[in-house]
């Protein structure tokens, strides 16, 4: 598996909860790399906390947009890891993968969502 990831940090300052958007089709993996973050965050509610933390998730998804083997890599609040694990799992079943990608099991990704004070 390849973390299309890497150590990128998303920061996170405000989420907004808004209706699904409407979904397109997502026909490049690079395209798919800035959804599946994005969609992790819109369904995040963080932890409120007196200090900032940065929680790192990873899961899989597969072809279908359905995921698994959800669990948390690394927390500097092991308090808001709940927080993340629901944002992960409240925005499944995200878009399917891209046609092109090869990989027929899907993708390991790892998110890291970080609280700012």
């Amino acid at each position: 598996d390849v973390n299309p990831f890497g150590n990128k940090t998303e920061q996170v300052q405000k989420i907004e909860h808004a209706a699904k958007p409407e979904m397109r089709e997502i026909k490049k993996l690079a395209e798919y790399f800035k959804y599946l973050p994005a969609e992790v965050h819109r369904h995040w509610t963080p932890y409120k906390a007196d200090t900032g933390y940065e929680v790192a998730v990873q899961f899989r998804v597969n072809r279908d947009g359905s995921i698994s083997d959800v669990k948390i890599l690394n927390s500097t609040n092991p308090s808001a890891n709940e927080s993340v694990l629901n944002a992960v799992n409240s925005g499944a079943p995200y878009q399917p993968l891209p046609a092109s990608y090869p990989n027929k099991n899907g993708v390991t990704a790892q998110v890291v969502l970080e609280y700012k004070k």
